[in-house]
């Protein structure tokens, strides 16, 4: 009998040809435990698997298929189904009506992965998922009749509301993977912070961004993971911005600025270091998520005043003898032939 379905003769006989429900219910499961790992991957490991990192979408890929074949022959074993083939009406019963045996359950999901899904590999996996739909439609599936077992269908044709809540709940997954996202971007220490989780703060989303620097005890910058810290100029030298930081009689973090002050050619304004400030100090005062930031705290690479909450951000900038060119982090303060360029900016994130 059915967790869910009503018992009806078809129950037991009925195993129509499905590939489509099949394929978007594959693809529902291997979400939710996608899900599973950006939980633990983001919030406990401390890994950006939102950034377009190849070896860390590879690595997502290899996790949700390790959970797949971990968790579905339990699924299958106690439930009869997956969330995603539970939503389109499907069950996967022996002959005799009764549920998988563990072991088959993990032989069945494995020989889905390698032969349905081609291992998720580009165009060979595109070849075998045709191929998958052809064997469906025939009623021919191995991993089916290798297994001794089908799938048991409620409706021969898909209901309109098994579709509806099918992109409820995908709407749903979406949702939870932004939530997990936006949460992650903010490091553990929020409210207001001492010197030494303001540092903490620094120093995670450094990492977790990869901006390529690291911030020292002392509150200065240093060298960092995967860079030679510092803003890169045409000449390829480089300087250190000096970030300052200002506390109370209790030891809380009150300000903190960034001070760009050179001759060099610039590329960019300092956007990883202003970034560093408002996830590290700025979004953790005001327990706030990066949707509390306007592009003008975000892209402004001339002067402006904004309020965050209970703290005040100001910036000022200033050039001589330069020629701009370009917008946003892409803009590049070129000094004018024959001259010596000069370029300043100061950014102060005060509580009111």
């Amino acid at each position: 009998m059915s967790m869910f379905f009503a018992d009806a003769p078809e129950m037991q006989t009925l195993s129509a040809p499905c590939p489509w429900r099949r394929y978007f219910a594959r693809k529902f499961d291997f979400a939710l435990y996608s899900l599973l790992w950006s939980l633990a991957a983001q919030w406990g490991l401390r890994l950006n698997i939102g950034g377009l990192y190849a070896m860390l979408n590879v690595l997502n890929i290899m996790v949700g298929v390790v959970l797949m074949v971990v968790i579905e022959p339990f699924l299958l074993h106690f439930w009869g189904t997956t969330p995603g083939k539970w939503l389109f009406g499907m069950e996967i019963r022996t002959p005799n009506g009764e549920k998988l045996a563990i072991r088959t359950g993990f032989y069945r999901t494995w020989q889905v992965f390698t032969g349905g899904m081609g291992w998720d590999l580009p165009i060979w996996g595109w070849y075998r998922l045709y191929k998958s739909y052809q064997a469906s439609t025939a009623g021919d599936l191995p991993w089916d009749i290798d297994n001794g077992c089908h799938i048991v269908v409620h409706e021969r044709k898909t209901k309109w509301y098994r579709v509806l809540a099918f992109l409820f709940a995908w709407l749903l997954v979406l949702a939870a993977e932004f939530g997990i996202s936006l949460y992650a971007d903010l490091p553990r220490n929020t409210g207001r912070l001492t010197f030494a989780q303001y540092v903490d703060n620094c120093n995670n989303v450094l990492k977790y961004h990869v901006l390529g620097r690291s911030m020292l005890p002392d509150g200065s910058l240093g060298q960092g993971w995967d860079s030679e810290g510092g803003i890169i100029t045409i000449d390829s030298a480089t300087y250190t911005p000096e970030v300052t930081t200002e506390t109370d009689a209790n030891g809380y973090v009150t300000a903190v600025e960034l001070h760009i002050d050179t001759d060099n050619v610039v590329i960019g304004t300092g956007a990883d270091v202003k970034e560093m400030l408002y996830y590290g100090y700025a979004l953790p005062h005001e327990k706030k998520t990066m949707l509390a930031m306007t592009d003008e705290m975000l892209q402004n690479t001339e002067d402006f005043t904004a309020t965050l909450g209970s703290l005040t951000i100001t910036q000022k900038v200033t050039f001589e003898n330069c020629t701009v060119i370009g917008e946003g982090e892409n803009r590049i303060y070129w000094p004018e032939e024959g001259k010596t360029g000069h370029y300043t900016m100061d950014l102060r994130i005060a509580e009111n």
